[in-house]
């Protein structure tokens, strides 16, 4: 009784994932449209989108029919221009804010009116920070890759997703975490009352053959176990849907210890209405990459989408181009027909007869209709500027086109391109927090923090929460006026110091580089802690009253060495001798006479 009210309850819960999976694909059909047109001019590798096709499930035969997507779009695009703007965008983006060469990111307690930290306690984040990069930057960990897909996703398609799954094979402590890239065309989205991404729907194929790999033969369905028996049908492809949702929203609960996890995970079989697995998350295990998100909505706007207009014309101007080019370059010939003159043979070298008639007229006439090359050119330049200033191209080409400019005009252009880029780049700096929050949730499961571990945190840290403090490039690009302005007013007090120096007792040297330090994203390890640099300051000042010291003694005994025998020259003038003849109290010894004795 108990097995087939399980096995009811399963149906119907299978019956709820593919339900509300319709409906997530009926909420983003109107996106589809546009993504389609993006993908043809932008992404021509990106999976295509079949708008209305959220359940249907692909065969195999559909997918090699279809053959590669950038083979088809190639057909229609007459211009790469956008194409090449939304790549060189995504390895600014991710220069800017994810650059591969440094810690983009450290840690920090997350309660804002916290103290700032100790010394321990910022080497301590910096030492975790370091390991978490060690995980994310292991070559097999997929973060590079998934990154990038998702960047450029998110600049053309305005959305991109990265799965990051919690590894539990063999190699869980070596590779913690794996990244993989999730095409749109395959992701159904949905936010919380906050503008939240916190539900994914994901539709995809499996053969057979994977599906009993992943899931075990006692999960297949009958039709699917046969297939991956088969020799011939083990690649047959079935449709699968991945469901995560707040275990809220879902009345039945997964078994085991993801019970108490607060995302509910479901594998369904589409095609056979049956469930493959159960399980939780105890973090939201999708990455979200917006570009502009629009409100209460699941999906967000691009800067392509707003350049949309201008790429189409583009093409079209091009396409144009290319033709009235051909028939500048190879026009159609104008022929005088005598039944004479045989169709004429235009290859070089080639020898016609009766061309000309008799008074040495051509008969045959190219036949050219204002063809403009030149102007044709203009507007497609024109139009390339309009795309390129579209997709900040032509922001990042700043610095590339001044090389020789002096430090401060240098950090002028920099701070502009800080605050025209600041707003997409936070946008990406909040996935990349998300992302951060779960490597940070799967290594403290795994033991990273446990006592006794190299990571364990100090005792000023126990039970205290926190989390990412970005310093990627683009945050020192919006801190650069701070640093221009220590700049400015360290030249400014320059000539001020001349007339007096006391004037730098008006500034705090110690917290002006340690200012510096954090404005230029230099780590903290170099410093010294605020008590060593005491200390050691207090040696050097004990050395250097030490040193005076025994200056002043040396000087000290070098006089008393002069003073003794002043006095007995002193004496003897007194007594009427000479200091000069060898007297007595002349300074030295008289000849035959005895020292002389100087006065009390």
């Amino acid at each position: 009784m108990n097995e087939e009210r399980s096995i009811l309850d399963s149906t119907a819960l299978c019956g709820d994932v593919v339900a509300r999976m319709e409906a997530l694909a009926n909420d983003r059909v109107q996106w589809e449209k546009v993504w389609a047109d993006i993908a043809d001019y932008c992404l021509p590798d990106h999976a295509r989108f079949v708008p209305g096709a959220s359940s249907s499930a692909a065969t195999r035969y559909d997918l090699m029919a279809q053959g590669p997507a950038s083979v088809d779009r190639g057909r229609v695009r007459f211009d790469d221009t956008a194409l090449r703007a939304v790549d060189r965008l995504a390895s600014g983006m991710e220069s800017l804010v994810t650059p591969q060469s440094e810690k983009w990111h450290g840690l920090a307690v997350t309660d804002p009116l916290a103290p700032e930290p100790t010394d321990e306690e910022a080497e301590y984040f910096e030492t975790y920070r370091d390991y978490m990069f060690a995980v994310r930057y292991n070559s097999r960990s997929g973060f590079i890759g998934a990154h990038q897909k998702a960047l450029r996703s998110a600049i053309a398609l305005g959305t991109g997703v990265v799965f990051v799954e919690e590894s539990l094979g063999r190699e869980a402590h070596a590779v913690p975490a794996l990244y993989r890239y999730l095409p749109l065309s395959e992701c159904y989205l949905a936010v919380d009352a906050q503008g939240e991404p916190d539900t994914l729907y994901r539709k995809f194929t499996m053969s057979a053959r994977q599906m009993r790999q992943r899931f075990g033969e006692e999960a297949l369905a009958d039709n699917v176990l046969r297939a991956s028996e088969s020799a011939t049908e083990k690649d047959r492809l079935f449709t699968v849907i991945h469901a995560v949702q707040p275990r809220k929203d879902v009345d039945c609960e997964a078994g085991g210890a993801a019970r108490k996890a607060p995302f509910a995970s479901f594998y369904v079989d589409r095609d056979n209405n049956r469930m493959l697995g159960e399980g939780g998350f105890y973090e939201f295990p999708f990455v979200v990459y917006y570009w502009a998100p629009v409100e209460t909505m699941p999906y967000a706007q691009s800067p392509v989408m707003m350049a949309l207009a201008d790429i189409k014309g583009l093409n079209a101007i091009r396409k144009t181009t290319l033709r009235g080019l051909q028939q500048y370059l190879d026009p159609p010939m104008a022929i005088a027909h005598d039944g004479v003159m045989n169709r004429p043979n235009l290859n070089p070298r080639a020898i016609n007869y009766n061309a000309i008639d008799s008074n040495g007229r051509m008969k045959i006439q190219p036949i050219l209709t204002q063809q403009r090359p030149d102007f044709a050119q203009q507007m497609i330049d024109a139009e390339r500027q309009g795309v390129n200033d579209s997709l900040y191209v032509t922001l990042f080409q700043i610095l590339l086109r001044n090389p020789n400019m002096t430090a401060t005009e240098a950090m002028i252009r920099a701070n502009e391109k800080g605050e025209l880029l600041g707003p997409a780049g936070g946008k990406i700096q909040q996935a990349m927090a998300r992302e951060v929050e779960r490597l940070a949730g799967i290594l403290e499961r795994k033991g990273a923090m446990r006592e006794g571990s190299p990571l364990a945190p100090p005792a000023s840290l126990a039970g205290r929460d926190f989390g990412a403090r970005f310093t990627s490039p683009l945050d020192r690009l919006r801190r650069s006026a701070e640093g221009l302005g220590i700049q400015r007013t360290l030249q400014t007090i320059m000539p001020l110091m001349e007339a007096d120096p006391s004037v730098i007792d008006n500034f705090d040297l110690d917290e002006i580089a340690r200012l510096t330090c954090e404005i230029e994203g230099a780590p903290h390890r170099i410093l010294k802690r605020i008590d060593e640099r005491d200390a050691a300051r207090q040696q050097r000042q004990q050395m250097t009253a030490l040193q005076q010291g025994l200056a002043m003694a040396k000087t000290g005994g070098e006089a008393a060495k002069n003073l003794v025998p002043a006095l007995g020259q002193a004496a003897t003038m007194a007594q009427g001798g000479s200091p000069t003849n060898g007297a007595p109290g002349s300074g030295g010894p008289a000849t035959g006479g005895k020292p002389g004795k100087a006065p009390t």
